[in-house]
């Protein structure tokens, strides 16, 4: 069963729909209760080990280069943190953030760069179903991205990079992250 919840409580988390905020909520519940594991370090710790990991540059990762691991990732921009997100498998994840198509359904980084670039709000761009951008467009939104730099740390579950990622992004708010 899926809660209702209004479009305040959707923006102050950064949900698109009922079900991401189910997702977020579950993930913010089991970082603050869960294993030691995931409580063990503070934030800026996590944040430091995050930001010490070697950025490799966005244009030249291929698929092969990317862990099908979990984890967390970091794309930076002219060295300086833009957008943090987690992963089942990071070689999927980031694979589908470096798209170039015009349906922005799959990709929350790739709507918040659109909406840095065109000023169009990520929930009008979020459902597969509504506005999908120019190709043009895609192209700069892709370009935007293959300028970055992306790091990841791996992690041993995928609760564990879900947990990593709510305390980073709550703690640090990087520029392109909806919290």
């Amino acid at each position: 069963m899926t809660n209702s919840y209004d479009q305040s409580d959707l923006n102050i988390y950064g949900a698109e729909d009922d079900f991401e905020m189910d997702a977020i909520l579950d993930a913010m519940e089991k970082a603050t209760s869960s294993t030691p594991l995931d409580s063990t370090e503070p934030a800026d710790k996590d944040w430091s080990q995050l930001l010490a990991v070697p950025r490799r540059a966005a244009s030249g990762l291929t698929r092969a280069d990317l862990p099908n691991e979990p984890g967390v990732y970091l794309w930076s921009r002219g060295g300086a943190p833009q957008y943090v997100g987690k992963a089942t498998s990071l070689q999927t994840r980031l694979s589908t953030h470096l798209g170039g198509g015009v349906n922005l359904a799959g990709s929350s980084l790739r709507r918040n760069v659109c909406a840095l670039l065109f000023q169009i709000p990520p929930n009008v761009t979020g459902n597969p179903t509504r506005q999908k951008v120019t190709t043009e467009q895609a192209t700069a939104i892709r370009n935007w991205l293959l300028s970055c730099d992306v790091s990841w740390l791996l992690a041993r579950t995928e609760h564990d990079a879900a947990a990593l990622e709510t305390r980073l992004r709550h703690a640090f708010r990087p520029p392109l992250n909806r919290v």
